[in-house]
């Protein structure tokens, strides 16, 4: 399969899908002695949401969590929820028929791949993905869209199963793992875009879900390298790293050291002075 694996096919791409995963959501929150409902609204508030606002939830499943927005925000939020089995979308729509009229007309549900979405840069103010980019073949991708498609400052909120690291040699990480190999999943802290700013990890359910957090920013996280560093050494953050010769005699170099200290100028000058005498 082009983007997800034949494991998300096999367990969401045929008829009892629904009724599979709906036993597996009710062993999950008695194993954990979690309120499915309080526990999913605790993620929802992660969001931050104000009225108005248009938030993507990505592999939907059975509308748990639409149901969750629903419940917080009413309709004074649109969704768009997607979801690349048509089976978990018609379970969303199923879901979403309990809810008032006025509710269900800020929901539009589709079927749709995670790791290429069919919305613009910035079409969103959040994004949200709670359980399945462990079964993508790329979960960067899938986090990498949800970072384009939310606007500047919005917020991304993604988790899936993985035993907190301190957890994975004690016998409840172990139990864990031998039931579901996709409890050895580490949190995917590296495949997160430069984009990526005031990020927030953390665990959830008996800390064997981690959950990731963050605001995309098109120009990252704020850092001025041409600030110049004071002492003896001088220059910068931009000078020290693009700035970087092939060297001078060590001995040389210390006589160097030893000069700025006692002149009361600093290495970085004195070498750019240097250098641009010589290259006279």
């Amino acid at each position: 399969m082009d983007t997800l694996t034949q494991a998300h096919s096999t367990m969401y791409g045929h008829d009892q899908a629904a009724a599979v995963y709906r036993n597996f959501l009710a062993w999950l929150f008695a194993t954990f002695g979690e309120d499915e409902a309080q526990f999913r609204r605790g993620l929802i508030n992660r969001l931050r949401l104000q009225p108005g606002q248009h938030l993507l939830i990505t592999g939907c499943g059975l509308g748990d969590d639409v149901l969750a927005v629903l419940d917080a925000m009413g309709s004074q939020c649109r969704i768009t929820a997607t979801d690349l089995s048509d089976h978990m979308v018609q379970a969303t729509r199923e879901a979403l028929r309990t809810r008032p009229s006025h509710e269900q007309a800020c929901v539009q549900v589709q079927v749709a791949d995670a790791c290429a979405l069919p919305h613009g840069p910035g079409s969103f103010d959040a994004a949200f993905h709670f359980g399945g980019i462990n079964l993508f073949d790329t979960p960067r991708a899938g986090i990498h869209e949800m970072a384009r498609v939310v606007r500047e400052g919005g917020r991304v909120v993604f988790g899936d199963e993985g035993v907190a690291p301190w957890l994975t040699h004690t016998e409840h990480g172990r139990m864990a793992v031998a039931n579901n190999p996709l409890w050895a999943a580490q949190a995917p802290l590296a495949e997160l875009p430069a984009c990526a700013t005031e990020v927030m990890l953390s665990w959830v359910l008996g800390n064997c879900f981690y959950m990731i957090e963050f605001v995309p920013r098109a120009a990252g996280a704020y850092m001025n390298p041409d600030i110049a560093h004071l002492g003896y050494k001088g220059g910068s953050m931009r000078s020290r790293f693009e700035g970087q010769v092939e060297g001078i005699a060590p001995e040389l170099k210390q006589r160097l050291y030893a000069h700025a200290k006692a002149s009361g100028r600093s290495v970085h000058e004195l070498l750019n002075e240097a250098v641009a005498q010589a290259l006279k």
